[in-house]
């Protein structure tokens, strides 16, 4: 059965161009018009039919976009979810109930206003795969995400935002906007911002600086605004925005990698990010946020990292190496080609799980489940190679949490390598596997894996970013 949107969903999808419509016309009219009424004697009769004409077009507008409304709905099945639109020519689009991935409700600014809401879905597939239904009264779309959630067996989605047992409490305004302050980036655009102003350099030439760095200050303001987590059965449901208000569902089973991050100016107010890589969800344009903790204390990112992965330490650093089954640092040697943070690279393996440390000025830590590794990458540059020295890289699924251990004595990288091509790989299913797509030869362009090579194992070769000689899987082992 077909269910409809609000009738101010056209509108508000065109509202953007409408609005740019308008600042045109005022910017070419007003001097004309002004002078006009003043040639004329503007008087309030005048106002009142200038009113009724401007209420009038409205009407007609909103009437004409009905033409549209009577043709956009969407329907809730029992494999599938489907949206349709299209006035001539006529636009169907579904999605299978099992290749959703994550089920969100979006607040856009001007259609939080008038108290409404999209229900946008993640499914499998390219990068426009995402059905947004929009828009419905806010209640509605609540009520249609857990439909969808239900359909796709998700219950634990079902979680009042609103609880006291949050997994990450309320981030304070106040955090919020001292947080992004003190990132370095930040910082340089300010600095590059005031020299015009403090010199006798146009104030024009801080423009370039501001339009190449506000969308990102504005992405980390808004993705961090009044941002909760609460855990359910299978999702970690996370709500933030400020101008767009969003509940994001972040499916447990499917997240990959844990990063924590600490940037420098933030260790004397002791604060950490934690970001996550999730399979199969989209992370460009409006594909929400895989951040799980914007900006928290060291105890509350302790605790998100053991809500999301098997790993129960106190802390990171606390790791005991004889209850390890690896445990490998950079050796002494290495402060040659990496002078400032040679002593905080390592890896640490227990119970299944990697640790990669790195990062002196910035702290980070990448904590994975080893099933979840994707391939491996054995690089050894000119200079590592007469320092005896190499890199290994975790290659995990796209997204912000990188795993690389850098600068290891060559012989303790063959041991990691050696010990993670072992690793048991997570069930697929039926899905169809390619073997060896991730594997990097010298120009650093993919080929299969040759026949009778272990599937799980690693990408040895001359890494093409470092031009390291090749190391062939038989004399890895």
């Amino acid at each position: 059965m077909e269910r409809k949107v609000h009738r101010l969903t056209p509108l508000l999808k065109a509202w953007t161009t409408l609005a740019a419509l308008a600042v045109i016309a005022a910017v070419n009219f007003y001097e004309p018009l002004v002078n006009w009424a003043r040639a004329e004697g503007f008087g309030l009769g005048d106002l009142a039919r200038g009113v009724g004409i401007f209420a009038a077009g409205i009407a007609v507008l909103f009437g004409i976009s009905q033409l549209w409304w009577a043709r956009m709905g969407f329907g809730i099945g029992e494999e599938e979810l489907g949206l349709k639109r299209g006035v001539v020519t006529t636009h169907v689009r579904t999605a299978r109930f099992e290749r959703i991935q994550a089920v969100d409700v979006v607040e856009p600014f001007v259609a939080r206003i008038f108290g409404l809401a999209a229900v946008r879905v993640e499914a499998a597939g390219g990068a426009d795969s995402a059905i947004e239904i929009a828009y419905l009264p806010k209640d509605e779309a609540e009520r249609v995400r857990v439909e969808i959630m239900r359909a796709v067996a998700r219950e634990g989605a079902d979680v009042d935002a609103g609880a006291e047992d949050f997994l990450v409490s309320p981030v304070p305004i106040r955090r919020t906007l001292l947080g992004t302050l003190l990132r370095v980036s930040t910082l340089i655009a300010a600095a590059f911002t005031a020299i015009p102003l403090a010199t006798s350099l146009s104030p024009a030439a801080a423009i370039p600086v501001l339009i190449g760095v506000f969308p990102s200050v504005w992405r980390m303001v808004d993705q961090s605004w009044r941002f909760q987590a609460v855990r359910g059965d299978e999702v970690v449901t996370v709500t933030y925005g400020l101008a767009n208000r969003r509940r994001q569902a972040v499916p447990l089973d499917r997240i990959h990698a844990v990063s924590l991050t600490q940037p420098p100016l933030w260790r004397p107010l002791g604060w950490w990010e934690v970001k996550v890589n999730v399979a199969g969800y989209k992370t460009a344009g409006d594909g929400g946020t895989l951040t799980l903790l914007p900006v928290g204390t060291l105890a509350e990112a302790l605790a998100v990292v053991r809500a999301l992965s098997p790993l129960q330490v106190g802390e990171l650093a606390e790791i005991d190496p004889a209850t390890a089954d690896v445990d490998v640092r950079t050796p002494r040697r290495a402060r040659w080609v990496s002078p400032v943070d040679w002593h905080r690279q390592s890896l640490v393996l227990r119970d299944g799980t990697a640790v990669v440390t790195s990062g002196a000025l910035s702290r980070r830590y990448a904590v994975v489940e080893v099933p979840h590794i994707q391939e491996l990458t054995y690089t050894q540059g000119p200079l590592r190679r007469a320092l005896g020295l190499a890199h290994v890289r975790l290659d995990l699924v796209p997204g912000p949490v990188g795993a690389t251990v850098r600068d290891l004595d060559f012989e303790r990288a063959r041991l990691v390598v050696d010990t993670l091509r072992a690793r048991a790989l997570p069930p697929v299913g039926r899905a169809p596997i390619e073997l060896g797509c991730g594997a990097e030869q010298g120009n650093g362009n993919a080929t299969p894996a040759r026949e009778g090579e272990d599937a799980s194992g690693a990408a040895y070769g001359g890494g093409g970013h470092h031009g390291a000689q090749g190391v062939s899987p038989d004399q890895a082992r």
